[in-house]
């Protein structure tokens, strides 16, 4: 689908309606159902709150280890929450995307670990107060949500893509001890910080 102008506006025959669409985001490139479930997001995120990477990349770290709590879907979704959503950007990146490999190309499917290798790269850029990515012009915030936006749609695609480590390797340490007053033996289970914006927030940016 071109991005320019189409049709003409002289003509009558059919399919030859016309629209400029030069210059506008490119959102038509966007899985709209992402956008529609974005709409639906019961968050406490104040609205208009800028992007919050040190955020999304706790989500995509806790998507990465299969964390109990929120399912896939939704912790991917918070994580592009975080990021505005920047969804104009998200579409530019798909365009581009598009002419460096081809049109709906990520769909088919791949790695898992691949795009979150990806978006990691492009969250710690943002964090470090890159902006843009030197290679394609564009916002990381873009490139961030299209990594976020393919592993949203793997989960229900391309499942067979998932090679994130087993989550048994990542599960609270449990230890045995002796109880003072009765020996008996007490699990203590660690289960990490309190939350993860309390977690998040006492990071430091630099």
């Amino acid at each position: 689908m071109t991005t320019q102008g189409i049709g003409d506006i002289k003509s009558t025959e059919r399919g030859s309606g016309a629209r400029f669409n030069a210059g506008k985001p490119h959102t038509f490139l966007i899985p709209l159902t992402a956008i529609a479930s974005w709409m639906t997001l019961r968050r406490g995120r104040a609205p208009g709150a800028g992007p919050d990477p040190a955020l999304a990349m706790a989500l995509l770290g806790a998507f990465q280890l299969r964390g109990a709590g929120l399912g896939d879907r939704p912790r991917l979704m918070c994580a592009m929450d975080e990021l505005g959503p920047d969804w104009d950007n998200c579409g530019r990146v798909f365009d581009y995307g598009r002419t460096k490999y081809a049109e709906w190309n990520w769909a088919k499917g791949m790695p898992w670990s691949a795009v979150i290798s990806s978006c990691e790269h492009h969250l710690r850029a943002m964090f470090l107060g890159e902006v843009i990515d030197p290679e394609s012009g564009l916002p990381h915030s873009g490139h961030a949500m299209c990594n976020l936006i393919m592993l949203w749609t793997y989960c229900e695609t391309y499942p067979e893509g998932d090679d994130r480590p087993p989550a048994e390797l990542f599960q609270p340490h449990t230890e045995r001890s002796k109880s003072v007053a009765g020996g008996e033996g007490v699990a203590h289970y660690y289960t990490g910080p309190v939350s993860l914006a309390a977690h998040v927030s006492s990071f430091g940016k630099p």
